[in-house]
């Protein structure tokens, strides 16, 4: 008789923001016909090791071998492992079971060495301001994976290098847009690395194509694996970094993220991510030295003085959000088409056409709107037009021009030069007037 089973894959984001790597991974749990009964074997074609779980929904005439659920990890490159066998307890009878799977991408036993440190994931020489990071203000980072995440804000395109030895395990580069929208949550390109403890390094929000590594490629640290974009659950270009470990709680499989530490100097000097710092990579023979002292007495007086630098430069969490402004602004600008920049151009010569004629209009109701003499300034409700002096109603009959108004009194003092101002404006009115008719 055969067997019924169901398989379900449960699918596990990176936070409020990655992907899901579950997606497009060769991994695979089947149940497959053997001898007078059924097992269930999971198949690992990929570069990872994989943390599965098979629950045991019910079983009708069929005993498993073993107590469910089973955890168990799949060794990469090729492993099977046999997860359970289910016999037919009645001859003649038919049986039936049904499981379900979850599972994810590396070993739930493994935890992260307690020397291990990370360089900063960035060129050396160039410096870049830390978002979002652990014990600063949160605004995204509010899940177990990703709790201990940092994100450093940088320019579109900007290099990213892997701030740790180990293989590439997973990418995803084909996501072509980032916002702040929920259909976003599970669409950015990434990396995944796996480290020699077992742990993970995830690089996220990637540009659409900038993935340069591909699964089960070594790299080093300091080698270049993608460059930084915004695509997924993001506001704008920047690195999301996180250190990960598969977690076994009580019946469930999860992906937790653990503190890390970033180094700088040789030899190292350690250092946590701070929310706020502006940390310039620095790996040569030069940067910060022990002086004599102690090794873990040096490290943390490197790493103070280096904080304090970086407070310095760069000090107040509103100065943060300004660099970031700027970088994103000027990305954004960077990436306009030519339309838009024509469509600007037209849109700056029309607010300047129209701030000249406001002026205009500003200035001749400040000439022909007399205010009455008292202590507010207010408007006469009745303004008495007829008591403007000449000069005042030639302006108001010339539209508030004040060179059209000068030229016309100009002119009827040359024909008469001993005539006054007032004269003038009252012989330039009556032309003007004349010549309207």
């Amino acid at each position: 008789m055969r067997a019924t089973t169901l398989l379900i894959l449960a699918h596990f984001a990176i936070g409020p923001c990655l992907a899901g790597p579950n997606d497009n991974y060769p991994f695979t749990v089947e149940s497959e016909p053997d001898g007078d009964g059924h097992r269930i074997v999971a198949r690992n074609s990929g570069p990872a090791p994989v943390s599965v779980k098979v629950a045991l929904l019910y079983s009708v005439y069929a005993t498993p071998d073993r107590k469910f659920p089973v955890f168990a990890v799949v060794p990469p490159n090729g492993g099977v492992l046999h997860l359970g066998r289910f016999k037919r307890t009645m001859s003649g009878v038919g049986y039936s079971f049904r499981y379900s799977s979850s599972w994810l991408l590396g070993d739930f036993n493994a935890r992260q060495s307690t020397d291990a440190l990370y360089r900063l994931p960035y060129r050396d020489g160039s410096g870049y301001p830390i978002g979002q990071a652990p014990g600063g203000a949160i605004t995204t980072h509010h899940s177990p994976d990703s709790a201990h995440a940092v994100d450093i804000v940088m320019p579109q395109d900007t290099p990213v290098l892997a701030a740790r030895d180990g293989t590439v395990i997973y990418t995803e580069a084909n996501q072509r847009y980032g916002g702040k929208t929920p259909d976003l949550l599970d669409k950015a390109n990434e990396v995944r690395i796996r480290h020699a403890d077992g742990t993970i390094g995830v690089y996220a929000h990637l540009a659409h194509g900038g993935v340069q590594v591909y699964p089960g490629q070594h790299v080093a640290a300091g080698e270049q694996i993608g460059l930084v974009g915004s695509t997924g659950y993001s506001s704008g270009p920047h690195l999301h970094f996180v250190v990960q470990q598969v977690v076994r709680n009580g019946d469930d499989l999860g992906m937790a993220s653990i503190p890390f530490r970033f180094y700088v100097g040789a030899p190292p000097v350690p250092f946590r991510p701070k929310s706020g710092a502006l940390i310039v990579a620095d790996y040569s023979p030069s940067a910060p030295a022990s002086n004599g002292a102690s090794p873990r007495a040096a490290q943390d007086g490197a790493s103070t003085g280096l904080l304090q630098q970086v407070t310095r430069s760069f000090p107040t969490t509103s100065n943060l959000f300004l660099k970031t402004g700027v970088l994103q602004v000027r990305t954004y600008v960077r990436a306009l088409p030519a339309w838009v920049w024509l469509a600007m151009m037209l849109g700056v010569v029309f607010l300047i056409l129209r701030l000249g004629r406001w002026r205009a209009e500003r200035r001749m109701r400040a000439v022909f709107e007399p205010r009455e003499p008292s202590l507010g300034t207010r408007r006469s409700r009745n303004p008495d037009f007829g008591a403007q002096t000449p000069w005042a109603r030639l302006l108001r009959a010339c539209g508030g021009d004040i060179g059209r108004a000068e030229r016309l009194m100009d002119y009827e003092q040359r024909k008469a030069p001993g005539i006054s101002r007032n004269e003038a404006a009252s012989r330039a009115l009556e032309r003007l007037e004349r010549d309207r008719r």
